[in-house]
C-alpha cells in the first residue's frame, strides 16, 4: 500500500502552508515578532562595544544605594584624577557643604570687631591736676596724727599752750608751733586743737579731746 499524498505532505516542510498560516493566524505573527526582537537584542549584546557597558556597570556599582538627586550631584563633580589631584580634597568653598545634597546652611560669617581707639592723651590741665592731687596726698600723709589732745593752759608770758600726749610721753606746744616743717598749730580751744599745712592751707588736721582709755580720733578737714 503506497502512502497517500496527504501523508507525504505532512512528513516534509511545506513553506507555502507555513506562509498561509503566518498570514492568517494572529498568534503566530506575535510569536514571530517576539522571536525577532529576542534575536536583535542578543545580537546587540554580543557585538556592541564593551566600553559603555563597563562604564555603566562601574557607575551603577559605585553609586549603589544613591537616589537620583545624589547621582546627579555626583556627576557634576570635577574629575580630580584628570587634574592630577587624585586623593586630594579640592580647595573649593563648596567642599564645606554637603557634596551630594547641597542643602546644608552656609558657614557662619565671621565679623571682625575693630578694637576701640586708644584714649586721647591727657591735657596739660589734667596733668597739673594729677600732679597737685599727688602732692597734696604726700603732704597729708606727713600730718602729726600721732598726737592726742588733752587740753590747754595759759602760760605767762608765752600765752596759749596746748597739752598733748605722744604715746606715753606728754608734749606741750605753743600756739604757732610748726611741726614736721609744714604743719602749724593755729587753734587751741577747750575741746580741740587744729593744725594747718603752710603750703596748702586747705589741708587741716583737727584733734579733739577724749577719754584717755580710748584711741586718738582725728577729724580731717579740707
Amino acid at each position: 500500500m503506497s502512502p497517500t499524498p496527504t501523508a507525504a505532505a505532512t512528513g516534509a516542510f511545506d513553506f507555502r502552508t507555513m506562509l498561509q498560516e503566518l498570514k492568517g493566524n494572529r498568534r503566530t505573527q506575535l510569536a514571530l515578532g517576539a522571536f525577532a526582537l529576542v534575536l536583535v537584542y542578543a545580537a546587540y549584546t554580543l557585538f556592541a562595544p564593551s566600553a559603555p557597558r563597563a562604564r555603566k556597570g562601574a557607575t551603577v556599582g559605585a553609586a549603589g544605594g544613591l537616589d537620583s538627586r545624589q547621582l546627579q550631584g555626583l556627576r557634576r563633580l570635577p574629575d580630580l584624577a584628570a587634574l592630577n589631584r587624585a586623593g586630594e580634597v579640592p580647595s573649593n568653598p563648596k567642599v564645606r557643604r554637603d557634596l551630594f545634597l547641597f542643602e546644608a546652611p552656609p558657614p557662619p560669617v565671621v565679623v571682625k570687631v575693630k578694637p576701640p581707639p586708644p584714649p586721647p592723651p591727657p591735657t596739660p590741665e589734667e596733668l597739673e591736676r594729677q600732679r597737685l592731687a599727688q602732692e597734696k596726698a604726700t603732704e597729708y600723709a606727713g600730718r602729726p596724727q600721732d598726737l592726742r589732745y588733752l587740753g590747754f593752759f595759759k602760760g605767762s608770758p608765752s600765752g596759749m599752750v596746748g597739752a598733748f600726749m605722744k604715746g606715753e610721753e606728754p608734749v606741750t606746744l605753743l600756739q604757732g608751733t610748726l611741726l614736721k616743717e609744714r604743719w602749724k598749730l593755729v587753734t587751741i580751744l577747750d575741746t580741740r586743737a587744729e593744725f594747718q599745712n603752710t603750703k596748702y592751707p586747705d589741708l587741716r588736721l583737727v584733734l579733739e579731746t577724749r577719754e584717755a582709755s580710748g584711741g586718738a580720733p582725728t577729724t580731717n578737714q579740707f
